[in-house]
């Protein structure tokens, strides 16, 4: 026979799990469909350039109106104008100078293989081994810069994103 201390444990567990679950849908907070937009546009490699510590309190913030949509360099003016267009807020006549998003570059020849990038990069867009060349994954690059600080030897540069190239156009056929 079954004894009673036996049952008083999945029974203590199934009371508990219940008061829990009563719990998160009573004290449950709903969430800013803004913040939820913006964060869906950002980057999220939590790279500090706007001067937060991740995309969630820059999104906070944004929506809030202590920063603007041109706030995150990794996006570059792509993101800006797409913040911009969210928010409703027009972006400055300064940042339409702005190149278009960069991305980062490794020279093969200054390369030594320190893995300093590798390790600092939050997004996992670097590739290689201890003292082999490293190469970047440029669609996973959102050249917030947290490599080319770290490389000792200056190996790191920007380039224009190759997917947020715009202006490009096949040459045309040459009749002969």
């Amino acid at each position: 026979m079954i004894s009673l201390s036996l049952l008083s444990i999945p029974l203590l567990a199934l009371l508990m799990g219940l008061a829990l679950s009563l719990a998160a849908r009573f004290f449950a907070k709903e969430k800013d469909p803004i913040v939820e937009a913006i964060s869906e546009l950002l980057p999220n490699g939590q790279c500090g350039q706007c001067g937060f510590p991740g995309c969630a309190q820059a999104a906070i913030a944004m929506s809030a109106g202590e920063l603007g949509p041109d706030c995150c360099p990794p996006g570059g003016q792509v993101l800006a104008q797409q913040l911009s267009k969210l928010l409703g807020v027009p972006l400055k006549k300064s940042n339409e100078a702005k190149s278009s998003p960069q991305v980062v570059e490794i020279e093969s020849d200054l390369c030594d293989g320190c893995t300093r990038c590798f390790k600092k990069c939050p997004f996992d867009a670097i590739v290689g081994a201890n003292k082999q060349l490293h190469g970047i994954l440029t669609d996973i690059c959102t050249g917030c810069g947290m490599c080319v600080s770290a490389c000792p030897q200056d190996a790191i540069t920007y380039k224009t994103d190759p997917i947020f190239t715009y202006g490009w156009a096949w040459p045309k056929p040459q009749h002969s």
